[in-house]
């Protein structure tokens, strides 16, 4: 399912899917915690296999999954993560923007609602092609990841 956006893009065998908490007591059921390219889910929200699960599932897993694509291409996913500010999850589809315009958050969303569109929905995608022009022709390009991540080569 995850190749499907990310290609070869993700070592997928560095992968783990833990149905434990990252955060124990402190992370609430309807949270996954994506911070070191590894997805914790709560118990009670792990499936065994995320490709025979509910439409809403299938993009909560590709969500988490762009934060294993960020991590594993460098992004400090659990520093950015732990200061929450400016993560909107939210984002205008819009020829002009790339994907590097998005915040961690808003970048998983792109891709996940991207996943959803193409082939949950089979809709035509054709803003999001134009907006992730750059993600499709090489989804493993760091320059993919947030701009506030190359200002001086500090997070910002």
């Amino acid at each position: 399912m995850a190749r499907l956006v990310f290609g070869g893009a993700i070592d997928y065998q560095r992968v783990r899917i833990h149905n434990t908490r990252f955060i124990p007591f402190l992370q609430r059921k309807d949270v996954c915690i994506t911070p070191n390219g590894e997805m914790y889910f709560h118990i009670s929200r792990f499936r065994e296999d995320f490709s025979r699960t509910t439409e809403c599932e299938q993009h909560w897993f590709m969500h988490e999954m762009a934060h294993v694509w960020q991590y594993q291409l460098g992004y400090p996913v659990m520093w950015r993560g732990a200061i929450r500010l400016g993560l909107s999850y939210d984002y205008e589809v819009s020829p002009e923007l790339r994907l590097c315009d998005f915040n961690m958050e808003a970048q998983a969303e792109v891709l996940a609602d991207y996943f959803a569109t193409v082939y949950l929905h089979k809709q035509d995608a054709g803003l999001y092609h134009d907006m992730l022009r750059d993600f499709l022709r090489n989804p493993s390009s760091p320059a993919n990841l947030p701009r506030i991540f190359f200002a001086n080569n500090v997070l910002s």
